[in-house]
């Protein structure tokens, strides 16, 4: 992302979170100063205002460590971070039943995160790498993700898209997966988006508040004729086996 589309100071205030945060004994503002290269009344004011915000805490000496307040405010992630190592070893589960990729996907904003995955033993499986993000307008995943939300808010949504979104599908293809997920509890992406990548998807509550897409991805071969059906057995199959997993740790 370019500079020019991000704010100096709180890029400042993050490295300096990141740099107490990496401390066994705190640091002050003169070696925070010092060490990210922070003019010292800038520096002096981004801790005050994290401190009476209770991110950070002062020892007494000077010093400062991570608060409660930034714990506080990290916890619900802290909570999904939990649910979601619970459904590592039936992702796994899934991957080998049906001998397909198999992931998990979070919303943050308005793109769709891959959190987890699992990948068959065959060199050309189709692989999501953990961490990689696209937008809430493409694929089952992401419709999956949307389908919570008012048919407002998806508008809105839609309409931060890049152009490339939409050469193959357009705004009526996302609502019917939508549509599908919120009636049949599945929804399918079959080379809409890209011809040679076919996916089912489910919705899994793992919190009170969230959820997450748990898909199957595959090549069209992968996905002929009673094969669909089979894949689209085995998902259903799987969020039965994710909720009581989840349940037992509630």
């Amino acid at each position: 992302m370019s500079s020019a589309n991000t704010v100096p100071v709180l890029n400042k205030t993050i490295a300096l979170i990141e740099h107490v945060a990496a401390s066994e004994h705190g640091r002050t503002i003169k070696n925070l100063s010092l060490s990210l290269n922070i003019p010292a009344a800038t520096c002096y004011r981004i801790v005050r205002t994290l401190a009476q915000h209770r991110w950070l805490q002062e020892d007494g000496e000077g010093t400062y460590r991570i608060a409660f307040g930034l714990a506080h405010a990290a916890r619900s992630y802290a909570e999904t971070e939990h649910q979601l190592a619970q459904l590592e070893q039936p992702l796994k589960q899934l991957c080998h039943a049906t001998g397909l990729s198999t992931k998990l996907t979070l919303r943050e904003g308005h793109h769709a995160v891959t959190v987890m995955r699992a990948e068959p033993p065959q060199l050309n499986a189709i692989t999501s790498p953990v961490g990689s993000s696209f937008h809430l307008a493409i694929g089952s995943a992401a419709s999956v993700l949307l389908s919570p939300l008012n048919d407002d808010e998806i508008k809105q949504i839609l309409r931060t898209a890049p152009k490339d979104c939409w050469q193959r599908q357009s705004e009526k293809d996302v609502f019917q997966r939508i549509k599908d997920v919120r009636t049949e509890g599945l929804c399918r992406e079959l080379g809409q988006y890209h011809p040679s990548i076919y996916a089912v998807s489910v919705p899994v509550p793992i919190t009170k508040t969230r959820l997450v897409a748990l898909t199957v991805v595959g090549w069209p071969d992968d996905f002929k004729g009673a094969r669909q059906k089979e894949i689209e057995k085995q998902l259903r199959q799987s969020v039965t086996v994710f909720k009581k997993r989840l349940a037992q740790t509630a």
